[in-house]
């Protein structure tokens, strides 16, 4: 009898064990996050001038806007304007001049205090992390975050025209593991904008996304795939749009916020 209980029990011990070491799921093919709206870019009126809110505070706004439809909180929702000037006040962004263009800089270690500074005053459990890394290693954190639902900021250098220093800041909101790319949305008025993590003129590259208790993880529900399909912008000035077809299951993570995946 006490053999019996002794086999049994070690049977069991032995399945769990081999249950406990399955390795995680590995995230799907592609993903793309619907329903945020393709803002930018923005312009501010301060002390009786326009200038340029920048892509910081721009990204910022699109990550918090993420984040109220998903906690059905209000960071940004009922004054869009109104936390893009304090987001862009908060990060010190600056304006330069650029290729002839005036733009918004803001300075990375900026990025994230203002970013914190302006989040912990409705959620202050909720703190800023930041990854800099290889370009591989930032797509795979990407990857990660995504799939868990968690989409990052990435800071990249866009076609490589800043040399070492990263000039453009953006929320991903997909991404394609077989061609390792994320897709942005970039905050120049369209949705969807893929950028090749294997190409090493848009290092270096940084992440930033939000941590704490009380914030949602995947799955959300199971919804109705969309009739049209989401369009991806390549990765170029004059590059196309690129239909992602076939997506194998849609998830809703808030109201009008759609998961696309493609297992």
């Amino acid at each position: 009898m006490r053999f019996g209980l002794f086999l049994i029990l070690t049977l069991l011990f032995l399945g769990m064990a081999g249950v406990l070491s399955l390795p995680p799921a590995s995230p799907p093919e592609r993903l793309l996050i619907l329903g945020l709206p393709a803002l930018g870019p923005s312009w501010l009126e301060k002390e009786g001038q326009r200038i340029p809110a920048g892509c910081g505070p721009e990204a910022a706004r699109l990550l918090l806007w993420y984040w109220d439809t998903r906690l059905a909180t209000d960071l940004v929702r009922s004054d869009p304007e109104g936390a893009l000037a304090t987001l862009h006040t908060l990060m010190g962004t600056i304006t330069v001049r650029w290729e002839g263009v005036e733009q918004g800089l803001t300075w990375p270690w900026k990025f994230a205090q203002g970013l914190e500074a302006y989040v912990q005053t409705k959620l202050p459990q909720v703190s800023i992390r930041t990854l800099s890394a290889s370009l591989r290693e930032v797509f795979d954190k990407a990857v990660e975050f995504l799939s868990r639902g968690n989409p990052p900021v990435l800071l990249f250098d866009w076609e490589g025209r800043g040399g070492i220093f990263p000039n453009h800041y953006a929320l991903v909101v997909g991404y394609d593991q077989k061609a390792e790319e994320l897709v942005v949305n970039p905050g120049w008025g369209y949705a969807f904008q893929s950028v090749p993590l294997s190409d090493p003129a848009v290092g270096p590259a940084q992440l930033f996304w939000l941590e704490g208790p009380g914030l949602p993880l995947l799955p959300g529900l199971p919804a109705p795939l969309p009739e049209d399909c989401p369009a991806v912008r390549g990765y170029g000035e004059s590059a196309p749009f690129l239909p992602w077809w076939g997506a194998s299951r849609a998830e809703e993570l808030g109201p009008g916020l759609v998961l696309l995946v493609w297992d």
